[in-house]
């Protein structure tokens, strides 16, 4: 894993840079220090293998969008956490029509 932001402890002392590759060590050594977490790069094909929406066909996508977006109520006044929620809701509805049929 490769550290996306700089990691500082409470007193904003560095304790990994961003760019630096973590070792098992290294997460020994943050836990040792309270960290919990930790933003990392993401590797493209890695995230798109798990995110449901980019297994999904653009139309398919756009209409399940529309469709939700049509439930929120001033859609386009989205704050930070109706933003949120939406897209979990979004996220929930692309892995149900993702799931094979038993």
């Amino acid at each position: 894993m490769v550290v996306a932001r700089d990691i500082k402890n409470i007193d904003g002392m560095l304790l990994a840079p961003s760019g630096c590759e973590l070792t098992e060590r290294q997460i020994n050594i943050l836990q040792a220090w309270g960290v919990t977490e930790v933003e990392v790069e993401a590797d493209d094909k890695l995230a798109q293998a798990h995110d449901p929406l980019a297994q999904l066909p653009p139309e398919v996508l756009g209409r399940m969008t529309a469709d939700l977006r049509a439930r929120f109520w001033k859609p386009d006044e989205f704050g930070p956490v109706p933003a949120e929620i939406f897209k979990l809701m979004l996220l929930r509805q692309a892995r149900h029509s993702l799931r094979p049929l038993a």
